[in-house]
């Protein structure tokens, strides 16, 4: 049970992941579009004061064409593994990643007039700290810091660019701008450690809590579920909205007053311990209760009133054969009363319309009685 309950929380933590790159995604986007319309009012703004060092169809192409195609085919990629069904979801977490790396080494590299785009690369490396992820982090700070200089030392895009070697000022302006990226890199790797050891704690405390809520819910002789969590799969299923259908099963066994009367207490627990046993064994998916006393229920969903009628015959079999303290004589038989639960209708309804056919069963004895409602259908 609580390798389930972890699997469900870490399942919750993959859609939340599933939403953030998303949004990495679309902050890539952002960055394309908004970088496109800040170039294009740059242009302009150049042309009229005629700053611009080249023709207007050669400015347009390098500056405009050129990389927009490029971030484009970038923004194409990421939206193609996104999609992807082939690809894991780290796989396409360190693809999408990277891929942003890239579009930020074209705006650099095309726009490095700015100075200020030094920083641009640090929106990649902080958009993967969410993931807690310290090797992704890792690897999208070395491909950035790789980008940076490879675009400063090799790459010469626009003819009025200073070379990094030019004199000092530049030279030392492109050495910070590489500790200062490194530096925001093992930031980044501090704060991954300590939301990392934020969300153990919860865990933690959160899978506490969950087996708090557990030991509260089962009953301490059967070992299945108790009253506290009949009441909240009740619950459950009045506000279960979908097409999920529910049949109800109340079991009494019988004479088990007079079992405990002749035999004595420690026989009548060993009697509810195996029956509690023989629930677990045979209900499969369904959810087996202690009611109180001798009575038991169980809830099954998406079954035929056919199937549940066959779990209740095995049930019925597997506990008159069961043999308590090696006494192979004592009377082990039970009664069963099914009922079927539909949208409209009250969970007492459910309980009451059960009952009435669990006591018709006890009339006779060791007998499944389906109520009539349940039985047309």
């Amino acid at each position: 049970m609580d390798n389930s309950y972890i699997l469900e929380i870490q399942k919750e933590y993959k859609k939340i992941d599933k939403k953030w790159l998303n949004l990495q995604y679309n902050t890539a986007v952002g960055t394309v579009v908004f970088t496109f319309f800040v170039e294009c009012c740059i242009g302009i703004l150049m042309h009229t004061s005629g700053e611009i060092s080249t023709t207007v169809p050669m400015f347009i192409l390098k500056y405009l064409i050129i990389p927009c195609i490029l971030n484009a085919t970038c923004i194409l990629i990421s939206y193609k593994v996104i999609h992807s069904q082939k690809l894991s979801q780290d796989i396409k977490v360190n693809i999408v990643s990277i891929i942003f790396v890239v579009i930020c080494f074209i705006v650099f590299t095309i726009h490095i007039a700015f100075a200020s785009l030094y920083f641009i690369f640090a929106i990649p490396i902080l958009l993967t700290t969410f993931y807690g992820n310290y090797k992704l982090t890792t690897i999208t700070g070395i491909v950035s810091l790789i980008a940076l200089a490879t675009s400063e030392l090799f790459i010469k895009w626009d003819t009025d660019k200073i070379s990094v070697m030019s004199d000092g000022i530049q030279l030392g302006n492109f050495i910070i701008s590489l500790f200062v990226l490194m530096a925001f890199t093992v930031i980044c790797m501090v704060v991954i450690h300590f939301e990392r050891e934020k969300n153990a704690a919860g865990m933690q405390k959160e899978m506490e809590r969950y087996k708090l809520q557990e030991r509260l819910q089962i009953d301490e002789l059967t070992r299945i579920y108790n009253r506290i969590g009949f009441r909240n799969a009740i619950r459950d299923m009045e506000e279960d909205d979908s097409d999920n259908t529910y049949i109800f099963v109340m079991i009494d066994i019988d004479n088990f007053k007079r079992l405990n009367d002749t035999l004595g207490h420690v026989v009548g627990d060993q009697c509810l311990i195996a029956f509690g046993q023989i629930l677990k064994e045979n209900c499969e998916e369904a959810i087996p209760f202690r009611y109180g006393g001798d009575e038991f229920c169980i809830l099954f969903q998406n079954r035929t009133i056919r199937n549940v009628v066959e779990t209740c015959e095995k049930i019925q079999h597997d506990f008159h054969v069961v043999k308590i303290d090696g006494k192979t004589e004592l009377p082990l038989t039970a009664s069963f009363g099914v009922g079927s639960y539909t949208s409209d209708m009250a969970p007492s309804t459910l309980i009451i319309n059960t009952d009435k056919a669990l006591y018709e069963s006890k009339i006779v004895k060791n007998t499944i009685t389906i109520y009539k409602d349940t039985m047309n259908e």
